[in-house]
């Protein structure tokens, strides 16, 4: 099994991005095969399950939470200025920084009260209050903010931080997490509801994301080291994220107008 274990932290990154965009393409340009969006749902686990990583990993959280909330404002903003620039049809409503940065956010709040015996209670109320208003979302009229990935990303978060200490309990309490989050968010499994099988499988692959359970295989690979730390591997995600995002839907906008 050992034999196995590959993939470093930078090269699970690069592996995500790719699949990434190829799922921004098939949401930015209607047409493209729904397996495409099927494909690419072990991302948003995975990111989340290496922040989760990089929490314990960093040697300052509260400098990683900071970089994690810069990122996730500055990509908000740029949100709402897509709204504004190529109109609801092409705006980008991308932000999954807000959500790793909500979940690290309550997280590093829980750790707080995990590891210090004063304010124990105060900070285990923030963490929680934190962790709620992620999975509510925020109401702001015509620009509302909802976290991509919502819910299963968050208790994935929550999941493999709370039992980091004991990777068998981690791997069965998010199974158990799995079944449940895919039969109350998942897709429908009643073929006969549907006129034909080519029509369900499209439903199945668009209604996929209670799926995060298919990045669990990427972890046989995870050799648990960080690999090369260069800059250019801690802010390349950073980057390429909003960039990726911004040139696929200009594209978009552009090919519409023309």
């Amino acid at each position: 099994m050992k034999d196995l274990k590959l993939l470093n932290t930078n090269q699970l990154k690069y592996i995500a991005l790719v699949f990434m965009a190829m799922d921004s393409a098939f949401f930015s340009f209607p047409g493209l095969p729904s397996w495409i969006h099927l494909i690419t749902r072990f991302v948003a686990p995975l990111f989340a399950y290496l922040t989760v990583e990089g929490f314990f990993h960093t040697r300052n959280r509260q400098k990683h939470l900071i970089r994690l909330w810069s990122a996730a404002i500055l990509m908000q903003l740029g949100d709402w200025l897509s709204l504004f620039l190529l109109g609801e049809t092409y705006q980008i409503r991308d932000n999954i920084f807000l959500t790793l940065a909500v979940g690290y956010s309550a997280i590093y709040f829980w750790q707080k009260a995990k590891d210090k015996e004063n304010q124990r209670t105060v900070n285990a109320i923030i963490g929680m209050i934190i962790f709620l208003v992620g999975l509510i979302g925020i109401p702001l009229g015509p620009l509302p903010i909802i976290l991509e990935g919502g819910i299963p990303i968050l208790f994935l978060m929550l999941i493999f931080w709370a039992f980091y200490s004991n990777p068998k309990k981690q791997l069965l309490v998010f199974g158990v997490w799995s079944l449940i989050s895919f039969f109350l968010f998942g897709p429908d499994l009643n073929i006969s509801h549907y006129p034909s099988l080519s029509i369900w499988f499209d439903m199945f692959c668009y209604n996929s994301d209670a799926l995060s359970f298919l990045f669990l295989p990427f972890l046989l690979f995870y050799n648990g080291k960080k690999g090369s730390s260069k800059p250019i591997h801690k802010w390349f995600f950073y980057i390429f994220y909003p960039a990726h995002l911004w040139i696929l839907h200009l594209l978009a906008f552009w090919f519409q107008v023309k």
